[in-house]
């Protein structure tokens, strides 16, 4: 019901929407070595309370505007001191990428919350997306521009953090892999609330995917 619901939504703005198979192997994944970094949003230090620091931090490339990293004591990270926190309607979001060859495996993921200090209501979506970027450093893949895990919503519990995987295999086009964290108002109901983020990760594997599973779509709009 969720993939028919955002693939009808996205028809209205002509956006593309895929799924993808992913293994759920997550212990080897997260096993092996994370290429992100700043991967807990501790750099730079924010003050122990308000004011937030804007983005996302050393390493990523923040866009939109809702992004801030919070202190522990605005909200309980899921390790270290702090956190990423993200509201709005479409899109808030960061992100880093890495060189590719097609054919190759990459499993990603981050560690999501539904804080109830700030809980997401309405339409708000929190999701971690790779897509697969050409040559020029900036232009999606004509074959599979993104594959995306978007099933954190209002409905996610709250208080407890959630880890969200991603995998895929770069397409012939593909010279980049970029891991993407993003929150907007993907589902009726506009936006509400703000997702949290934390201990992201991103890795290549050389094997290929052998259980398949069904995420959820997020419409590509924020460009």
């Amino acid at each position: 019901m969720l993939i028919e619901t955002l693939q009808r939504r996205a028809a209205v703005f002509g956006v593309s929407l895929l799924m993808t198979g992913m293994t759920l192997a997550i212990s080897n994944s997260v096993a092996n070595a994370n290429l992100l970094g700043n991967p807990g949003f501790e750099n730079p230090a924010t003050p122990a309370a308000p004011p937030e620091y804007f983005g996302a931090g050393a390493s990523w490339t923040s866009f939109g505007g809702g992004i801030f990293t919070v202190s522990s004591v605005v909200a309980p990270p899921h390790t270290g001191n702090q956190s990423l926190k993200m509201f709005g309607g479409c899109c808030s979001g960061a992100f880093q990428q890495y060189p590719t060859l097609p054919g190759e495996t990459w499993n990603g993921g981050v560690w999501m919350q539904n804080f109830s200090g700030d809980p997401m209501t309405g339409g708000q979506v929190a999701a971690v997306n790779i897509e697969w970027i050409k040559a020029d450093g900036t232009t999606q893949s004509s074959i599979i521009p993104f594959i995306s895990n978007g099933t954190f919503t209002a409905a996610s519990p709250r208080n407890v953090w959630t880890l969200q995987p991603i995998s895929g295999v770069a397409p012939a086009d593909a010279a980049f892999a970029r891991l993407v964290v993003i929150t907007g108002d993907f589902l009726p109901g506009g936006p509400g609330g703000a997702p949290f983020f934390d201990d992201a990760f991103l890795d290549r594997d050389s094997s290929v995917p052998t259980k398949p599973a069904s995420w959820g779509l997020i419409k590509n709009i924020y460009r």
